[in-house]
């Protein structure tokens, strides 16, 4: 079993892989699984914390 430091060195290998050879090659496209992508910073979390739901779901006209 593989521990979560190995994975992070072997997910940083292939981002670094990844990284040279689309510096090689600018603007080619390469396909890259959704793991890889997320460590590497390719999402960017858009969801709502607890307190901005709570704020939107407020009717200031509403009575308590």
């Amino acid at each position: 079993m593989h521990t979560n430091n190995e994975i992070k060195k072997h997910m940083d290998a292939q981002a670094r892989q990844i990284d040279r050879e689309l510096s090689e090659n600018p603007g080619a496209a390469m396909e890259v699984d959704q793991e890889l992508a997320d460590h590497m910073g390719a999402f960017e979390e858009t969801a709502l914390s607890l307190e901005d739901a709570e704020d939107a779901s407020f009717d200031p006209f509403e009575e308590e």
